[in-house]
């Protein structure tokens, strides 16, 4: 095999794995949910939405089902049928979508063989039935292991809401199409910002690029107050994760525990969440684990807010939970700088992604800002980040005239 064959395998497998939990035992008895995706996801050979009530504009009020086809009840039949084939394991649902499956499965005991190679029989033989031939499904499956009470329940109702979200995915378009390229003007280095640093640098207007998800208006805003919270006023539990490192614990509703918090992060949190709650949006690059959870916390206040991540969304990405719901209704705008693109997998958030998106969050918060310390890095090595992360990839640097 040449050396170009053998990368090409390589990247391939490595993508492939990054849909898997590492170092996970996959013969071992567990309770999983699957999502499996047609190879034509724009088609909807396995089902037709049917809305049944568009909430009158109230996006949790939505009610959708699924019509089967004859290929949907075909794929459905093997699912319910694939505990007589492998007795190990128990089919306890299956929620079928349009152009793919939720399914959650309850391996009873060790199986013989892992359960992608089950999944794959399940697959060739659902394909069999559903159209007489093989190229149904899309490589791979996609899974999520429980580890936690309170998941199964979590799991079962994520399956059941499937078809209202995607209603309101139908209905409310625009807050659910993820915009590759949203334009933002920034001035660099604004001298009435708080920037705790030392040097010079040139102030100017920055074209910068996102990409991004949810309502822009809120970026117009006349408020918007940036969520800045120390590392060490608030802190999630941390437990070991299959394969080796660390996971932020969760509880039974999938929150995450706080292991610290201390007063300064209430009276941070009382005085946002104030703001928000007269009209103002609230900015967090949602770095620290304080920065996150005030901004888990303004979901769940049903207030206005702008998140920022340092990496890029995914084709098919959409909001969960209560972001869902916050998006449909106009209610949260995510954002990603356009040089940081999406990649499979967890990525890093390295000192400079921070600092790049602390001062991002500064110039869109204006009067807003909070004030940040970036320990003596000067304004223009700073800048230089934020223009480094919002540039398009392959694009020169443009300027406002």
């Amino acid at each position: 095999m040449s050396g170009g064959s053998v990368g090409a395998a390589s990247a391939e497998q490595s993508k492939r794995m990054l849909q898997r939990c590492w170092g996970w035992d996959y013969k071992a008895p567990c309770i999983y949910q699957i999502t499996i995706a047609l190879a034509d996801r724009r088609s909807e050979a396995l089902g037709r939405l049917v809305i049944d009530s568009d909430g009158e504009g109230d996006p949790v009020q939505v009610e959708a089902h699924v019509e089967l086809t004859a290929a949907g009840r075909a794929v459905e039949a093997q699912w319910r049928r694939m505990g007589e084939l492998t007795p190990a394991i128990r089919p306890l649902e299956i929620q079928i979508m349009p152009d793919h499956i939720h399914g959650i499965l309850h391996v009873t005991e060790r199986l013989a063989r892992p359960l992608g190679q089950i999944l794959a029989g399940f697959k060739t033989g659902s394909s069999k039935a559903a159209t007489g031939k093989p190229g149904f499904w899309a490589e791979g499956f996609q899974d999520t292991i429980l580890f936690r009470e309170g998941q199964l329940e979590n799991m079962f109702n994520y399956l059941r809401d499937n078809p209202r979200r995607l209603a309101v995915k139908r209905l409310y378009r625009k807050f659910f199409t993820v915009k590759r390229d949203m334009a933002v003007e920034l001035t660099l280095n604004q001298q009435d910002l708080p920037l705790v640093s030392v040097g010079e640098a040139p102030a100017g207007p920055l074209i910068a690029h996102f990409e991004a998800i949810g309502n822009e208006a809120l970026l117009r805003s006349p408020a918007i107050f940036q969520i800045q919270c120390s590392r060490a006023y608030l802190a999630y539990r941390r437990v070991a994760k299959p394969g080796g490192g660390l996971k932020i614990a969760r509880d039974e509703a999938g929150r995450p525990i706080v292991e610290r918090e201390t007063p300064e992060f209430g009276e941070k949190l009382k005085m946002l969440l104030g703001m928000a709650e007269k009209g103002a949006v609230l900015i967090s690059p949602c770095i620290s684990d304080g920065e996150r959870e005030i901004a888990r916390r303004a979901l769940e206040a049903n207030v206005k807010l702008i998140t920022l991540s340092n990496k890029g969304f995914a084709p098919l990405f959409k909001p969960s939970g209560r972001a869902f719901d916050s998006a449909s209704e106009g209610r949260l705008l995510m954002l990603a700088p356009a040089g940081w693109p999406y990649q499979p997998g967890e990525k890093k958030m390295t000192r400079f992604d921070a600092c790049a998106l602390n001062r991002i969050a500064q110039l869109m918060a204006g009067d807003g800002a909070a004030e940040i310390n970036y320990r003596g890095m000067k304004p223009s090595n700073i800048d230089a980040l934020v223009k480094a992360a919002v540039v398009r990839p392959g694009a020169a640097e443009r300027r406002v005239a």
